[in-house]
Parts: C-alpha cells; structure tokens; sequence
C-alpha cells in the first residue's frame, strides 16, 4: 500500500511538472514569436521595403496573444498607408518639380485637375500651394518676355531708324551756297574714293575734325558755302579746306563741294587719292568706288 502510494505521489508530481514545464515552454514560444514578427515590423517600418512589409505580415498571423497580434496588423496597415501617403506626394512633387523647371502653363491646367482629386487634405494643400507659385512664376515670365519683346522692337525699330538715317543722308541731294566769282586758289585731278564712319579696326564714326558722323550726319554746314559734304585730304589740306568736286558723274554729273574735316592714310599727291569722300553706308561708298575727278581748292582751313 505504501509502495503504490508512492508511485502515485511520484507520478502526479511528475505530471505536474511536465505540465509546468510545457507551460513555459509554450509561453516562451508566444513571447518569441511576438518579439519576432515585432522586430519585423519595426525593420519593415525603418526600410518601408515590400518584401520585408510581406515577411512581417506572416510573422504577425503566426503571433498567439489576439491583443499582441492585433496591434501588430494595426501598425502594418499604417505603415502601408503612410508608404501609399508618401508615394502619392512623391508622385505630384515630382510632377511640380517638372512644371516650375519647365513653365509650362498647359501641363499647369493638367495638374490642377488632378490635385482637386487626392484624398489627402495636407497633401492636396501643399500641391495648391506650390501650384500658386508657379502659376505667379508664369506670370512673371510672360511679363518680362513682353517686356523682352517690347525691347526687342524697340531696338528693331531704333536700328531701322538709324539705318533710314544713313539711307536718307546718303540719298539726300545737297546744293551748296556759292559765293560769285570764288578764286580757285589750286587746280588738281586725281583719283577720289570713298569711306564709311565704320570699319573693322574700330572706327568709332568721329572724323579727324572730331565731329561726330556715325549717326548719318556725313554732311557740314559751312557759314560761307552753307551744307557741304565731307571729305578727308592730306595734312597739306588744313582741316576747313573747301574742294569743289567737278562734274561728279555718281551725282548725276554736278560739281559737289566738301570740306576737308579727315585725315587718311592712302590720300596725298603721288598717292591712291587725292580725296576720300564720307558716305553713311558702306555699300553706296562700294559703289562710288575710286574715281577720277578734276577738283578745285576754293579755300585753305577756315
């Protein structure tokens, strides 16, 4: 009797600790799982990967404790909502991004419509935000490309003005006040070229006299002789010099008088010219090329 009591103390003491130790066993392996599947969420909600989001998800269906798991799937279905979040605006900041690069007030009106659509109410406020800039930066660019324009005709019309100047100067037939019976203090003939106020090495339209001539203003007006045109002669001529020109065919066969104001390096006795004669354009000074004309020195300097 005491030997069966024995063996039945012995085998409900073995019982109960075969039934503790499954039971520690067991809430060991709840705890693990949980400390698991949670480390999971947390490397998902660092990487915000998709795969790591998917292993997690797994993890967490294989946690025991309802409230461990429940709060689990709570925390993954935000971190896939905030992911969905961030995607949307990554999305319409990368299409704003583009629209402020490019200006384009067309893919503007595009964009307007979709924003009114996103159901994130942060979002859609920084997007009307932004787009508010970007509609001011347009604005901004078309204003100063009408001023752009605006200048650019002004200066295409400043340009043609002055260029009508020189047409006009060049164009217009000048008749000198002669005084009666003038001596002629010289006769000479010789070859008389023309020039421009412009040339390749940095003519700035001033002639020797420093009278200011790139503007078409290629003609003088003497006291004596009145409105004259001007010529460049060697230092022999003083700065004042009155030539009469005879019979100057490009001039419709008339004798023009110029008065010398510049100096050139190619004019002098024995040399290419006697006279260079001042044309506004380049093209009517081409055209005059080199002519041989019978001049006459009417008055030495002023």
């Amino acid at each position: 009797m005491n030997k069966n009591y024995c063996l039945s103390y012995f085998l409900i003491v073995l019982a109960m600790f075969l039934f503790t130790f499954s039971l520690v066993k067991f809430d060991n392996t709840i705890k693990y799982k949980s400390e698991i599947a949670s480390k999971k969420v947390e490397e998902a909600r660092r990487t915000k990967d998709e795969k790591d989001i998917l292993d997690a998800k797994v993890l967490v269906d294989d946690v025991i404790e309802n409230g461990v798991r429940d709060n689990l799937k709570k925390d993954i279905d935000n971190l896939e909502k905030q992911i969905a979040k961030e995607k949307v605006e990554a999305e319409f900041n990368a299409l704003l991004d583009e629209i402020e690069e490019s200006l384009d007030s067309n893919k503007v009106n595009e964009i307007k419509e979709s924003i009114q659509k996103i159901t994130y109410d942060d979002i859609k406020q920084s997007c009307e935000e932004r787009i508010k800039t970007i509609e001011d930066k347009i604005e901004q660019k078309r204003i100063e490309e009408e001023r752009r324009k605006a200048e650019e005709e002004a200066e295409r019309k400043r340009k043609q003005e002055a260029y009508n100047r020189l047409v006009n100067a060049d164009n217009e037939a000048v008749y000198s006040n002669v005084p009666s019976d003038v001596p002629v203090i010289e006769y000479l003939s010789g070859n008389v070229t023309a020039f421009t106020p412009y040339c390749s090495d940095g003519c700035h339209g001033y002639v020797a006299s420093g009278k200011y001539v790139g503007d078409g203003n290629i003609h003088y007006y003497d006291s004596t002789y009145g409105k004259v045109y001007i010529v460049a002669g060697d230092p022999s001529y003083p700065l004042g010099t009155i030539v009469r020109l005879k019979n100057v065919d490009y001039f419709g066969g008339r004798d023009i008088y110029a008065i010398v104001l510049d100096r050139g390096g190619a004019i002098g006795k024995g040399r290419r010219a006697i006279f260079d004669l001042l044309f506004a354009l380049e093209g009517n000074a081409n055209n005059f090329g080199v002519r041989y004309i019978n001049c006459e020195i009417l008055r030495l300097g002023y």
